[in-house]
């Protein structure tokens, strides 16, 4: 009986010691990737700035600034600002937006990369990069309305806390099909027409059908980030009736 409450005692002691070893592991896995930087401000136009996941001042961000993973990014009046995200993913965000990089970890060309967004609000605008491109649906954009899952694409839209617009852009520097899939507990609509978008028009209502959408609605999204980069803007074919 001795010797068989001593292995027991053991046992228990191993196993407290393991899982000790393992939540040590999983805090350093963590405690790397949020040193790592996940991104670098390519453009900056007036004032932004960069509050950390742990709370702290802001940091105030300028070409070349770093942004980590849990990181929140808010945009000035009349400002805008371009990301690079180490996958080569671009994010473009308006005046008065602010966007979370709630997960991020790119690990060179292996495949078990991921990316999961925030836009909190404002008007924005993003070109996936290698993570979107090896698995889509390692990439996810949310919105407080709805969750723009990824097939490797271009998009615009804007977004607040109530409703949302989503529209697939032309796709750059290639010709592979690109698509979204807007989706909340409502519904879900698939858009793979550059030029078409979905609106969101509150929290309690899916994302409308898919339908092409004004030009000028477009240039407006647009308009807003054009003085950082010029784009080609979607012209949608006219059907005749």
């Amino acid at each position: 009986m001795e010797i068989i409450r001593r292995l027991r005692h053991v046992h228990r002691s191993f196993s407290f010691l393991l899982l000790a070893l393992c939540t040590s592991l999983l805090i350093d896995v963590q405690s790397a990737r949020a040193t790592e930087p996940a991104a670098k401000v390519e453009e900056i136009e007036g004032k932004a700035e960069a509050v950390s996941a742990s709370g702290g001042p802001a940091r105030v961000l300028e070409v070349d600034s770093t942004l980590f993973e849990g990181d929140s990014i808010r945009t000035g009046d009349s400002s805008r600002v371009l990301l690079v995200f180490a996958d080569q993913t671009r994010f473009h965000l308006a005046a008065n937006a602010e966007m979370v990089v709630e997960k991020f970890a790119h690990r060179g060309d292996k495949e078990d990369g991921f990316f999961e967004s925030r836009i909190v609000k404002g008007t924005f605008r993003f070109i996936t990069g290698l993570v979107a491109k090896r698995k889509p649906s390692s990439m996810q954009v949310r919105t407080a309305v709805a969750t723009i899952g990824i097939r490797g694409t271009h998009v615009v839209g804007e977004a607040s806390a109530t409703a949302a617009t989503i529209i697939l852009m032309e796709p750059e520097g290639e010709s592979r099909p690109t698509a979204i899939e807007v989706a909340n507990s409502f519904g879900s609509v698939t858009i793979d027409q550059p030029g078409y978008g979905t609106e969101v028009p509150d929290e309690h209502s899916p994302p409308s059908p898919p339908r092409r959408m004004k030009l000028q609605t477009i240039q407006n999204l647009m308009r807003s980030m054009q003085s950082i980069q010029r784009v080609n803007v979607p012209r949608p074919q006219m059907h005749m009736h």
